[in-house]
């Protein structure tokens, strides 16, 4: 099926939404997940999202705001919608259609927490304390069933239904299970278009039941690996559990599972459980684990084991952090500092220290432009834009994308290698670089792209670039981004400047207490090592 789709009507900031805006979101997601993906449902989700579609406008309204509040308990008297007329009447068709229940049985531990500080001291006639001290104390000397009473008294409560098929619907349309309805509202504050990309069934996400499942199981383990300080006793049960997993994954598994063993990983390290932590580490295939195991291997003496997999790191590293940590690991020499300038900082006023710098830089006969990491990803997504949105199975999920659900995770060049190798060679000419830069500005100004921020890159900043800035500048910058998008969103130096049409440099600004950043330092390091120009503008108090 095609993409395409009128823009979302927007929120406008200062200004109350449409009053549908909330409940169009959710039908449009809903009847995607049934339409697109019915066959992947079990019968109690395909209820739940059924009943959400035969609900009135009202309550569908009111339903749409529920699931995007903090739970699990929502108080009834702090729901209050512009939209919703009648909050009895809906509140009613939702909990006949199953989707809410009100007043549910619930720990106390949530019953008490709804409440505030100050109300859980009237109500129960505590002591001065904390609001987790509080509660702790009303659990220990009052029964459920007065806990219950007293929070009634205060407010009633209603819970969201059906969660699991939620969730499952969520996990479907956004691909990520922490993703809901809440990003559409935070993205949406704009009248957006999206690229036209092609939505087909061999390219979902999870090609049937039992990959949900698997995921999902994936999931829970690596949840539970968040919770080890607090129950050392699982690590040993988690161990096993991740070693059972599918040989063969999904990709999104995967990278799950690759999460969950490093953390666990980390956890036996730092319990001194060397070969248990080596275990996890050879098991996942994401960074840091190549780095933890040489690491390991030469806290434990087997230094011959440490140098072979440092060899492999190196000839083949999975990442710019790993080719960093190859390239200095135990080499015992000075830390590179990048080329400094120091200025007396002097009387800034109001402006940012950004502005500051960019007034200097101007009596120097510098025009810069506040761009940070706008820069490189915007080249990049102009020159590899064809290359962010293919077709790659899993990527997109939905209409309504400004990149694909892959962009930052660590194999996302290798699943585009061909691509990118071909769109490298024909922008290695000069002119065709441009050609390409230019053409996708002229074409896709506007249409969400996550790499681009069309606030920053417009045509007088390209043309600029063009005829200011080295092509196998421009060039290496864009490549460096697509190569890992997910390693290069942040520490590129804050200011480009141009000299004219004759140079240019790359500045990042810092105050008198300001010290480079890790990320910062990486950027540093390939600016250097390629010859191109960059600095670090200081000032001192």
């Amino acid at each position: 099926m095609s993409s395409a789709a009128p823009p979302i009507p927007s929120l406008r900031p200062g200004e109350p939404p449409p009053p549908d805006y909330y409940r169009n979101n959710l039908l449009r997601l809903v009847r995607f997940v049934m339409a697109e993906h019915a066959d992947l449902l079990m019968p109690e989700d395909a209820r739940c999202l059924s009943a959400i579609l035969e609900a009135g406008k009202p309550a569908q309204r009111l339903f749409a705001r529920l699931i995007t509040r903090k739970g699990p308990l929502l108080r009834l008297d702090r729901i209050n919608y512009s939209e919703v007329d009648d909050l009895a009447q809906a509140l009613q068709a939702l909990t006949d259609a199953g989707l809410v229940q009100m007043n549910p049985e619930a720990p106390a531990q949530d019953l008490l927490t709804m409440l505030t500080r100050a109300e859980l001291r009237n109500r129960f006639e505590t002591a001065q304390g904390t609001k987790p001290a509080l509660i702790e104390m009303i659990i220990e000397h009052c029964a459920e069933s007065c806990i219950r009473a007293k929070v009634m008294a205060q407010t009633p409560w209603l819970t969201v239904a059906c969660w699991p098929s939620l969730k499952l619907a969520q996990l479907l349309f956004f691909g990520d299970g922490h993703r809901d309805l809440s990003v559409l509202v935070l993205e949406d504050l704009g009248w957006r278009r999206y690229e036209d990309y092609r939505l087909t069934p061999d390219q979902r996400l999870f090609r049937d039941r039992d990959e949900i499942d698997r995921y999902l199981r994936a999931r829970l383990l690596n949840e539970a690996t968040r919770s080890l300080d607090q129950l050392p006793g699982m690590a040993g049960p988690l161990s096993k559990a991740l070693a059972e997993c599918a040989v063969q994954p999904s990709r999104l598994e995967a990278k799950t599972l690759n999460r969950a063993r490093n953390r666990l990983g980390r956890w036996f390290e730092r319990a001194g459980e060397w070969q248990s932590a080596l275990g996890c580490y050879v098991a996942s295939a994401a960074h840091p684990a190549r780095e933890r195991q040489v690491r390991i291997l030469t806290r434990i003496g087997d230094e011959q084991a440490a140098r072979h997999l440092l060899r492999r790191i190196a000839q083949a590293p999975l990442c710019a952090e790993e080719a960093d940590f190859a390239a200095r690991f135990g080499q015992r020499r000075k830390r590179c500092a990048p080329k400094t300038t120091t200025k007396a900082l002097g009387s800034v006023g109001t402006d940012s220290i950004e502005r500051h710098a960019m007034a200097l830089l101007a009596t120097e006969g510098g025009e810069a432009w506040h761009l940070e990491n706008h820069l490189p990803r915007g080249l990049a997504g102009l020159a590899f834009w064809d290359v962010v949105f293919a077709p790659v199975a899993g990527a997109f999920l939905n209409p309504y994308q400004d990149a694909p659900l892959d962009l930052h995770w660590e194999d996302f060049a290798a699943s585009r290698a061909e691509a990118i190798a071909a769109q490298k060679r024909t922008l290695a000419t000069p002119a065709l670089f441009a050609e390409t830069l230019r053409g996708t500005l002229r074409r896709k100004t506007g249409v969400a792209n996550r790499l681009v921020s069309w606030r920053h890159m417009d045509g007088t900043v390209l043309e600029r670039l063009l005829e200011t800035v080295p092509h196998e500048v421009l060039l290496g910058l864009a490549c460096r981004v697509i190569d890992n998008p997910g390693a290069t969103r942040t520490g590129f130096p804050d200011l480009l400047v141009l000299y004219g049409a004759r140079d240019y440099e790359f500045v990042e600004v810092k105050g008198p207490t300001d010290s480079l950043q890790p990320a910062q330092r990486q950027w540093f390091n390939y600016l250097e090592s390629n010859g191109f120009k960059a600095r670090v503008l200081k000032f001192k108090a």
